[in-house]
């Protein structure tokens, strides 16, 4: 009977992620657009029909569909169904605890920066808020030494790359996620997020230039692997430190 009952849990969780990863699809494709995405009918971004509740089914809208408009026939992005069901599988492990709205926000950061570039500031004001909530619950005190070192690295490393190469190789967006993730990590987590995020940067970057994607000179949004780097940290941090940094 409890197994039964923690399965439909599971269950529920699962179906609210996914309409969170609906909500957050809506998020990215419309705030850099400037556009509401609390107000206004979803449509179609090829044919601009406006979709009816059939086609706003999380995750079984895109497999009944078969990933293309039911109106003009035309591809869908598969990212859709990828927030939906990454966000579905992440509240359904983690549930109602307030990890799960900084998945939200920082998976919406992560993909909106991948597709446009761009850094959403009240986004990033909106994870910050979050991590000092997170913070103040599980150790009642906001302000502590190795948050302040964690600020201090993450700032230190991202900016000074920013300031040194005037923007080209960081953007300032990039700079305000660092400082998140270094007060929420501290030290010495915030080194090895940073790591992670250098590494699948750059591993990104050798897979493209090897498919020809991108040439030398082009831009790779870098916000993605520091929220990429967050997470490997924020999860494994102690153990990647004691297996990679043991000196």
């Amino acid at each position: 009977m409890e197994g039964a009952f923690v399965m439909m849990a599971q269950l529920l969780w699962f179906v609210i992620g996914a309409a969170a990863g609906s909500t957050a699809n809506a998020v990215i494709d419309r705030l850099p657009r400037h556009e509401s995405w609390f107000r206004g009918r979803s449509h179609c971004d090829k044919c601009g029909h406006v979709l009816g509740l059939l086609d706003l089914i999380p995750l079984l809208s895109y497999l009944v569909l078969g990933g293309k408009c039911r109106y003009c026939r035309k591809k869908i992005a598969n990212r859709n169904f990828g927030v939906e069901l990454l966000l579905g599988l992440s509240f359904m492990v983690i549930g109602g605890h307030l990890l799960s709205l900084i998945v939200w926000v920082t998976v919406v950061i992560a993909v909106m920066d991948w597709e446009t570039r761009l850094v959403s500031e009240f986004l990033v004001l909106v994870w910050g808020i979050l991590v000092i909530a997170d913070k103040f619950l599980i150790s009642n005190y906001l302000v502590d030494l190795n948050s302040l070192l964690g600020l201090a690295v993450g700032v230190g490393v991202i900016g000074g790359l920013w300031a040194l190469s005037r923007g080209r190789a960081m953007g300032f967006g990039d700079v305000e996620i660092a400082a998140v993730m270094g007060w929420w990590l501290g030290w010495p987590k915030i080194g090895v997020a940073l790591w992670a995020a250098f590494v699948a940067g750059a591993i990104m970057g050798v897979i493209k230039l090897i498919k020809r994607l991108s040439r030398l000179k082009s831009e790779i949004a870098f916000g993605p692997f520091l929220i990429l780097g967050t997470w490997a940290a924020y999860l494994w941090g102690s153990m990647i430190w004691k297996w990679v940094f043991r000196f």
